[in-house]
Parts: C-alpha cells; structure tokens; sequence
C-alpha cells in the first residue's frame, strides 16, 4: 500500500466539543463538532527527525500492543521515507490534536476499516490511547467522520447536517495545559455527595443546551448558556484562569453572551456564545477572539 496524492493531501480537522465536557465522565449528554479552522495533513519532508522520532514512537507502541489493524509495516515504511503530519491544531487547546494524528494514521494505514461506530470507535481508542494512556475516542471518531456527533445513553449518532456555529466564538488564553491534572481535581471533587448532585444538574444543563441547539433555538440556548456559565463558575473554578475570571464573572448578569470551557478547560479556548457576535467582539477588544460562523 502506498500513500497516493489523494490521501496524502486530504486535511483532518480539529474538533470543538461544544456541549458536554466533564459531565461525560458521568454518563452525561455530548455534542461535538469538525472544527476546519485548524488541521493536518499528511506531507513528505525528509529535514524533521523529530517529526520522525515521534512517530516511530507511535508505531512501536502499536506493535508492542499487537496491533492487527494497522498495516505497521507500511506504517514504518512511510516514516522512514520522510511522511509526516504536518498541523495547524494547537496542543493542549482541546481541539483533538491527538486525535487528528490518530484518525489520519487509521484513514491512511487501516488495514480493514470498521463499518460500524463501536468497532470504529474502539479501533480509534486503542491508536490514541498512545497519547494518553485511556481514550474516549471522541476526538478521532469526529475528526474521522468529518461530521458532527451526538452522544447520548453512551449511543453515538453521527449528524449528517453541519451545525450552526454563527453565534459562537472562541477566546484564546495563549497557554497550553494538560488535562489530566484538571480531571483528576474534578474528580476528587467528584467523591463528593454533594458536588455529585450538583453534576446531575450540570448534565441535564448539558442536554437542554443539546436540545436547542439542535433545534436551532438560539433564545433558549442563550439562557441556557447562561446557566452553564454559572454552574462551571462556581463548581469548575478550579478550571478558569485568573487573568479571565473578572472577564468570565462581568458575563454572568449579562443576557446578550455567556462563557463556557472549551473541554476540561485551564488554558487553550474559552468557547464564547452570543445572538450577536459582532457586537461581542467590539466590546472585547482587550482579548484575542476567534468567529466561528
């Protein structure tokens, strides 16, 4: 098998996770969507050994754990030969860099390629658990469908309509961080009673929001943004950055935009929404802020 001009120029996407984060631990609702703004894509440049170097990392997990679905041969083949993924998606953002690289090694070197989600979904988890030592498989399963999906009662749904992104922005934070220290604070948090009563609310905040954006209900949705925002910044404080928590506090008595993290959070993007971006963006002038529509 050889990479041809096609597949070696297709772009993968990053992902936006756009309801859902945390709460999934619980069994809670998801909605996560392709994100264009951001991508990779497969090129041939001989020049990176480090490019290499990390690779061939990937590689040798994937043949330390046995394998079966990836032709690895090939796979090393191609390293060795100077392909690379080249990438726009920042790391540490939440927006599926991980998973961009999983789901371009799966598309392009897939010896057999699952039919159905579960089997597709695990497929993906056992490349990406090279990352980070457990997958959800999220990440990979958006960026390889390039399609939005909906998770609910541990069911994934893939959307065949795109979703409306227009009252949607980011905010950059311009600072990486990790996500396992954040879930592990969340779920300490987590053994709590209270604060798991407290996460039954959160989710079904998560599923109403869910409901009316894909309804396309944008006054609902506004409201219950800002409900969210609220919960998250009072329960995931731990999450907001201090340079962004007067920001993020100064939005809670306001109903024309509403904040919320961007996955687990602590860095990368603030997701912003708002019936009126435009308007948003001029009175945020102070911070670096991204449209997505």
């Amino acid at each position: 098998m050889k990479l041809s001009a096609q597949i070696s120029n297709k772009s993968y996407s990053s992902k936006l996770i756009l309801f859902g984060e945390y709460g999934v631990i619980q069994g809670g609702e998801i909605l996560a969507t392709p994100l264009p703004l951001y991508s990779a894509a497969w090129i041939k440049e001989n020049k990176y050994e480090g490019y290499k170097k990390e690779l061939l990392k990937i590689h040798n997990y994937l043949e330390s754990k046995g394998n079966k679905k990836i032709d690895l041969a090939q796979f090393e083949k191609s390293i060795l030969e100077g392909h690379r993924l080249k990438s726009s998606i920042p790391t540490g953002y939440g927006l599926g860099s991980s998973g961009s690289i999983t789901a371009a090694i799966y598309d392009v070197f897939g010896i057999e390629k699952a039919t159905d989600l579960d089997t597709l979904k695990q497929d993906l988890i056992d490349i990406e658990s090279c990352f980070h030592g457990v997958s959800s498989g999220i990440d990979p399963l958006v960026i390889y469908l390039n399609k939005p999906i909906h998770i609910k009662n541990k069911k994934v749904q893939v959307l065949d309509q795109n979703l409306d992104m227009s009252h949607f922005f980011l905010i950059d934070t311009h600072l990486h961080r990790k996500t396992g220290p954040l879930v592990e604070q969340y779920l300490e948090l987590a053994n709590n009673s209270n604060f798991r009563n407290e996460i039954e609310k959160y989710k079904s905040l998560n599923s109403l929001a869910i409901e009316a954006q894909l309804n396309n209900d944008v006054s609902r949705l506004s409201e219950i943004m800002n409900e969210i925002s609220r919960w998250q910044f009072q329960y995931l404080d731990f999450a907001i950055l201090d340079e962004h928590r007067e920001l993020w506090e100064s939005t809670l008595d306001r109903s024309d935009v509403s904040l919320k993290h961007c996955g687990a959070g602590g860095g990368g993007f603030i997701i912003g929404y708002t019936e009126d971006v435009g308007a948003v963006i001029d009175g945020f002038c102070d911070f670096d802020l991204v449209r997505l529509g």
